[in-house]
C-alpha cells in the first residue's frame, strides 16, 4: 500500500485571482489531477487557513479543481474566447487596439470575491483537520507551488518529524539575475530558498540547469545531504490530442511569444526587432502575438510598446487567452519565439513542438533541455542581429500545412513524468523509513 500524500494546493486555492493559469499553476494542476485521481494510496489536499494549516477530503479538491478549470476557461471553444476573437481580427488586418488602456489584466476586487465565492460553493465549507496533530503518520507532504516563502505555513513540520516533506523549486532566477527583478522579489526568493533548506527532506526540479543552481544554494546553507531529483516537465493534455485547425489562421503571417511580460523574459529585444522589421518592410512585415500578462518588471517593455506607434499595426498583446485558443495560435504560427535570458525550463517550447511548430529560442541550458529532439533554433539572447535575421528567414519561408503530421517530435506526457516522480517518492520514503 502506498503512503498517504498530503498535497499542498495553495496555488490552486488562489487561482481565482488570475484569469488564466501560469506555468507554476499548470504544474500544480497536473500534480493535483494525478495524485487525486491516480495515486495508488490516499491523497488529501492541504491548504493554509485562518485557523491553521489544514487537510481536507479528496472529493472537495476534485470539485474545486473542476470549478477552477471553468474559471480559467480550460475547456471552452476558441470561438467563445473574446481575446482570441480580437486577436484573429488583428491578424486579419482589422484595426484593433494593440494594448487597451482599460484591458482587464486581472479580476477586479469585486470579481475576485465572486470567483472565490464560486470556488467555495463548489467545494463546500469545512474546517478540515490539523496537519500537525491529525495527519496520519509517515505521510509524504508534497509542495510544488513554490510558496515556501511563507514560513509560518511550514512550522508544523517541526512537530512532525515522521512526515517526509518533498518540495519543488522551479528556478532561482531572481537571485541569479537581480538586475532584472525588484528588491522585494529578490528578498522573497532568498527567503524561499532558506525555508526550503530548513524544512525540505527532498527536492524536485524541472531541469538539470535548475538542479545545479539549487545544489549550490543548498550547499551554501549546509544541506549537502538533500536529494535533488530532475524530472523534465511534460506537455499538458490540453495541448495534445486531435485539434480542429482554424481556417482563418492558415494563411496568416505571424509569430507567437508566450509567457509573463518581464525583463528577464527579454521581450524588449523583440519589440526593438519588430520596429526594424516594420521600418524595412512596412505593411509586409510579419505580425507578433504576445500571449501573456504584464509582470512586476514589465514597465519598460509596456512603455516602449505604448510609445512606439510604428509597431502598433504589427504587434498585439493578447492577455487572458484560454488554453484551447493559445493552442490554435501555436498551431498556425510561423514559429514560437522564446528570447528569455533565464528560465527554469520553458514550457511553451514543448507545447509548441507538440503542435509541430518550430521554435526560435535563446541559447540557455534550460531551453536546450526543453527543446531536445525538437525543431529548435538557438540564438544568443543578446544577439539582436541574429534574431532579426532568423525571424526574417522564417517569415519568408513557405509554411507547410502538413508540418504537424510530418513532425517526428514525441511530446512527453504527464504519465511519462509521474513514472519518474513516483519512483523518486518511493525511494525517498524507503530512505526515510
Amino acid at each position: 500500500m502506498k503512503q498517504l500524500v498530503a498535497l499542498d494546493l495553495t496555488n490552486l486555492a488562489l487561482g481565482p485571482i488570475r484569469f488564466t493559469p501560469r506555468g507554476i499553476d499548470r504544474v500544480e494542476l497536473g500534480y493535483a489531477r494525478h495524485f487525486l485521481n491516480h495515486w495508488g494510496g490516499e491523497c488529501v489536499p492541504v491548504i493554509p487557513t485562518s485557523w491553521g494549516v489544514r487537510y481536507f477530503e479528496r472529493e472537495r479538491a476534485l470539485r474545486g479543481i473542476a470549478e477552477l478549470e471553468q474559471q480559467w476557461q480550460e475547456t471552452i471553444s476558441p470561438a467563445d474566447d473574446k481575446v482570441y476573437v480580437r486577436t484573429k481580427a488583428f491578424l486579419d488586418g482589422h484595426e484593433v487596439e494593440p494594448l487597451s488602456h482599460d484591458a482587464r489584466l486581472k479580476p477586479t476586487f469585486i470579481d475576485r470575491g465572486r470567483r472565490f465565492g464560486r470556488l467555495l460553493s463548489a467545494t463546500g465549507f469545512a474546517f478540515g483537520r490539523s496537519v500537525g496533530r491529525q495527519l496520519p503518520k509517515r505521510a509524504i507532504y508534497l509542495n510544488v507551488g513554490q510558496l515556501e516563502v511563507f514560513r509560518p505555513t511550514l512550522m508544523w513540520l517541526n512537530r512532525r518529524p515522521d512526515v517526509c516533506s518533498v518540495f519543488m523549486l522551479h528556478d532561482l532566477i531572481p537571485i541569479e539575475y537581480p538586475d532584472h527583478h525588484l528588491p522585494i522579489g529578490i528578498r522573497l526568493h532568498r527567503a524561499l530558498v532558506t525555508n526550503t533548506a530548513e524544512f525540505a527532506r527532498a527536492l524536485i526540479v524541472p531541469s538539470r540547469a535548475v538542479q545545479a543552481s539549487v545544489r549550490q544554494a543548498m550547499t551554501q546553507r549546509r544541506r549537502n545531504d538533500i536529494p535533488i531529483h530532475v524530472e523534465l516537465l511534460p506537455v499538458s493534455p490540453e495541448f495534445l490530442g486531435p485539434a480542429i485547425n482554424d481556417p482563418q489562421l492558415v494563411n496568416t503571417h505571424y509569430f507567437l511569444l508566450c509567457g509573463e511580460i518581464d525583463l528577464h523574459k527579454n521581450q524588449l529585444l523583440l519589440m526593438q526587432i519588430w520596429q526594424k522589421l516594420v521600418a524595412r518592410n512596412e505593411a509586409q512585415a510579419p505580425k507578433l502575438v504576445i500571449a501573456g500578462f504584464p509582470g512586476v518588471t514589465s514597465r519598460p517593455i509596456v512603455d516602449f510598446f505604448r510609445n512606439c506607434t510604428a509597431i502598433h499595426g504589427h504587434v498585439v498583446l493578447a492577455s487572458g487567452l484560454s488554453t484551447p485558443a493559445l493552442r490554435q495560435l501555436m498551431i498556425n504560427a510561423r514559429a514560437l519565439l522564446m528570447p528569455s535570458l533565464a528560465e527554469g525550463f520553458g514550457l511553451p517550447i514543448v507545447e509548441a513542438l507538440a503542435q509541430g511548430t518550430p521554435v526560435l529560442a535563446s541559447d540557455i541550458p534550460a531551453h536546450r533541455e526543453a527543446g531536445k529532439d525538437g525543431d529548435v533554433t538557438y540564438i544568443a539572447g543578446d544577439n539582436a542581429d541574429e534574431w532579426l535575421s532568423r525571424i526574417e528567414a522564417f517569415s519568408k519561408s513557405a509554411k507547410s500545412a502538413d508540418r504537424m503530421r510530418a513532425s517526428t517530435y514525441k511530446p512527453r506526457t504527464w504519465n511519462d513524468y509521474f513514472t519518474g516522480i513516483e519512483a523518486f517518492l518511493s525511494e525517498v520514503a524507503r530512505r526515510e523509513s
